[in-house]
């Protein structure tokens, strides 16, 4: 979207003052912060306003962000972050050394960026996104039907029993597995059961889709190794989510399949992404009852393997600079801490 710079530092300045203050910004309370009259202003947020980025309640002449306006906010935020001050981020997570235990640090790490940030914060460990699987293994039961053992990155081994089409021989599902192996390498197969097709396209497919699906069931996500904390000091912002929007936020938590569809996708599209960090606005998120929402998440690794991921959410008016570095630093402490002590 092509604004002047002038517009830009306008519209920076309105989303500034309108999340310290959660009111409407007036021409009148920019002239302190930006160097031009008045009418100068006025004229700049009305074409802000034709621009999608700003728009006015009904009952004020001053300016509030849309979607689009925050986009622009926390797009010209992570483009121009500073480095991370590593004393800083030490000291924001300095107890994460003193956990004793995988689940005692992910709880630690969620309680310590809701403290900061005054979140909700949801830290999710590997068997709730879907476990990544180390190896697939077989035993044969009887003519066609076979026990089909997965292994799992967080040491988990789970079974189920398959059944075969009467053409395919044992070798030909040894070759299978073992080429299915071979592909995986401790990959979680949610997201690469497309790719894994394509890979085993010389066998035979009724096969490889019940290989596939078991797998897939036997490695899908739980719930066990999630953590979320500071639902009262989302509850606190009532005069940001109104009731029916904070009602739909609940449900989604309660019934958790949508969080655990929207950690899922958080992952992948930090993995994917150059730092890191990703910010969904409102309905960026994909689902309806979050529109009021935003969602700040960022992917840890162990051995350099995606293991989880680091989600603060809360009202679009948050505090983004302080969200995308809390998230930074937490996912950077759990890399570290699961490399060096796990």
């Amino acid at each position: 979207m092509a604004i002047s710079v002038r517009q830009r530092e306008i519209l920076i300045k309105t989303l500034e003052l309108y999340i310290q203050t959660g009111t409407p910004v007036a021409s009148n309370a920019l002239t302190g912060v930006v160097d031009a009259s008045s009418s100068t202003i006025r004229a700049e947020l009305a074409v802000l306003e034709s621009e999608g980025l700003l728009t006015h309640p009904h009952t004020s002449a001053g300016r509030v962000p849309t979607d689009a306006g925050y986009r622009f906010y926390v797009d010209a935020l992570m483009a121009g972050e500073a480095p991370v001050d590593s004393q800083e981020e030490a000291n924001l997570f300095r107890e994460a050394e003193g956990y004793g235990n995988v689940d005692e640090l992910l709880q630690g790490i969620s309680e310590g960026m809701s403290e900061v940030t005054r979140l909700l914060a949801v830290v999710a460990g590997p068997s709730v996104l879907g476990d990544s699987v180390t190896r697939v293994d077989h035993l044969p039961l009887r003519e066609g039907a076979h026990l089909i053992v997965v292994s799992t990155g967080s040491g988990q081994a789970s079974s189920t029993t398959i059944t075969l089409p009467l053409d395919v021989e044992d070798e030909e599902l040894r070759e299978i597995l073992a080429s299915l192996n071979a592909f995986l390498g401790g990959r979680q197969i949610g997201a690469q059961v497309a790719t894994a097709r394509r890979f085993l396209a010389d066998y035979n497919p009724l096969a490889v889709d019940v290989v596939l699906e078991a797998v897939e069931v036997l490695s899908q996500a739980t719930e066990r190794g999630l953590f979320i904390r500071g639902a009262s000091a989302l509850f606190a912002r009532l005069d940001d989510l109104d009731p029916a929007s904070l009602t739909a936020v609940v449900e989604i938590f309660e019934r958790r399949r949508g969080l655990l569809k929207l950690l899922g996708d958080a992952l992948k599209r930090s993995v994917s992404n150059p730092s890191g960090v990703v910010v969904s606005i409102g309905a960026e998120s994909g689902i309806y009852g979050l529109a009021a929402t935003s969602l700040v998440a960022a992917a840890y690794t162990r051995r350099e393997q995606p293991y989880g991921v680091v989600t603060l959410i809360g009202p679009k008016r948050m505090e983004y600079d302080a969200a995308i570095f809390t998230v930074r630093s937490a996912a950077e402490t759990l890399t570290h801490c699961l490399d060096s002590r796990f």
